[in-house]
């Protein structure tokens, strides 16, 4: 899964009438991040004010309608009870509008419009509120993220917990198979891609492709996503919280937990969220690749322009 030495090291070249996907930012809120909590050597004065992005992917050739995470929900105290404490005394957060006032001023019903709600892992910045989507809508989670909101670690069965039991209805989720389970069969499920060795081409035409992207949090999956035919876009997620680590500057921080002591990392694996960095460098060189994160601010000022809603 961590490897790609057998990957093919180039991506799938365009054909005649490639499909592409259209991409459009919508509204996620902000995040004030203490940079010394996800970069190393920064100080706890330095305070990272960061979008969460959230993505509307139009799939061209059947209008299949795909957003790449929900950011933040505007009403924080709907989250668990230790989310909501988090955001009140570390991670001050600003929602004055939320994915769903980016889906009205495009005139999408999240209710019946929205096909697909896909996303790159079960943190409280990312997840959103997906009751607000109707039966129609599935939700599509990474590789064992789902255990994550079952049994006695996840709330209310665990008071602590940040992972909600009662995210999704459990008949509209989608949870993709590990790639070591399907690993060896004969309709293989993940294949090789560029410098990563567990991908999967969701529309079967090389326009988006969904990348097992390890070591963040259990189930963090990336999109690689054709936007022209010879351009990409990559959705990196939380792959890094800072473009400094993604350029090999910075690296991620480690720090003493303030309840237990031990060294603490944003990454569930740290070795295996650098492993994953590096093949994201790898790409980066691999033609004409873009490549956001989450919480890139820079990017986001910069870009966002480019990817405004349009209205009906």
């Amino acid at each position: 899964m961590a490897g790609s030495s057998n990957a093919s090291l180039s991506l799938p070249a365009p054909v005649e009438n490639q499909a592409v996907v259209s991409l459009s930012l919508l509204s996620g809120g902000y995040l004030h991040l203490p940079g010394n909590l996800f970069v190393e050597g920064a100080s706890a004065e330095e305070i990272l004010v960061c979008p969460s992005m959230s993505w509307l992917i139009t799939h061209r050739p059947t209008n299949t309608k795909i957003i790449f995470d929900l950011g933040l929900r505007r009403d924080i105290q709907n989250y668990t009870p230790s989310v909501y404490e988090r955001l009140k005394t570390v991670i001050p957060v600003v929602v004055k509008e939320d994915t769903f006032d980016s889906l009205a001023k495009a005139g999408i019903d999240p209710a019946t419009d929205v096909d697909i709600v896909m996303f790159s892992h079960l943190h409280y910045d990312h997840i959103g509120d997906p009751s607000r989507f109707g039966p129609k809508t599935k939700f599509v989670i990474g590789p064992g993220a789902g255990n994550l909101l079952r049994g006695p670690k996840s709330y209310p069965d665990d008071p602590h917990s940040h992972f909600d039991s009662r995210l999704f209805p459990p008949d509209q989720v989608v949870e993709l198979p590990s790639p070591s389970s399907t690993a060896g069969a004969s309709n293989q499920f993940w294949k090789p891609l560029g410098p990563f060795s567990a991908a999967r081409d969701y529309f079967g035409d090389a326009s988006m492709f969904i990348v097992d992207s390890p070591g963040h949090l259990t189930g963090h999956i990336n999109l690689l996503l054709r936007v022209q035919p010879d351009k990409w876009m990559y959705l990196a997620g939380d792959t890094a919280h800072d473009v400094r680590i993604l350029e090999g500057t910075h690296n991620f921080a480690v720090y003493p937990d303030p309840y237990t002591g031990r060294p603490k990392c944003a990454h569930a694996d740290k070795a295996a969220a650098g492993a994953h960095v590096g093949r994201v460098r790898k790409l980066k060189h691999m033609g004409d690749v873009e490549v956001v994160l989450a919480h890139d601010a820079a990017w986001f000022d910069e870009n966002k322009h480019r990817f405004s809603v349009a209205g009906p």
